[in-house]
């Protein structure tokens, strides 16, 4: 299994956001707690920003560089189900390979930030439309592996 050791600590993750939800008998995700836990379980990781959703967090295993994303179950599985939405022969082509995901997370490839060609984007909202994809912008497209890809989209209703 590809970077397990990253696996079983987002694991630790989970049971901590299952024992809060409990414990506080709320739905609500706890991101600044993931926040505290993430630092202490990923030594060396930083905080890389925060959506409406989701918190990403860069964590390193070996030479990679990978996005930990952290959210509701529901909102990870919305990013799975997108990128499985893909065919498997083009998916990691246009979208930023993921690896797997838990309850709470998911691991992702990482790329720059940096600004996106008009012809790029093009492209990939057109990709997108035809396999039911939106919310493909220039703010969730990186370079990654030197390649421009989608790290974030929705499934189409």
């Amino acid at each position: 299994m590809r970077h397990a050791l990253i696996q079983r600590t987002a694991r630790l993750v989970d049971q901590f956001v299952d024992a809060y939800k409990r414990a506080r008998n709320r739905s609500t995700f706890p991101h600044k707690g993931v926040h505290e836990i993430v630092n202490l379980l990923f030594p060396g990781s930083a905080h890389a920003g925060r959506g409406a959703f989701k918190t990403v967090f860069v964590v390193r295993s070996r030479a990679k560089v990978l996005a930990l994303k952290t959210s509701n179950s529901h909102q990870i599985m919305k990013d799975w189900l997108a990128y499985h939405s893909l065919p498997k022969n083009i998916r990691n082509r246009y979208f930023a390979k993921i690896y797997w995901l838990t309850d709470h997370c998911l691991l992702q490839k990482y790329g720059r930030a940096t600004r996106v060609p008009d012809h790029e984007l093009r492209k990939l909202k057109s990709v997108g439309k035809e396999y039911g994809l939106r919310d493909i912008r220039p703010a969730n497209i990186r370079k990654v592996d030197g390649r421009f890809k989608i790290v974030d989209a929705s499934l189409s209703e």
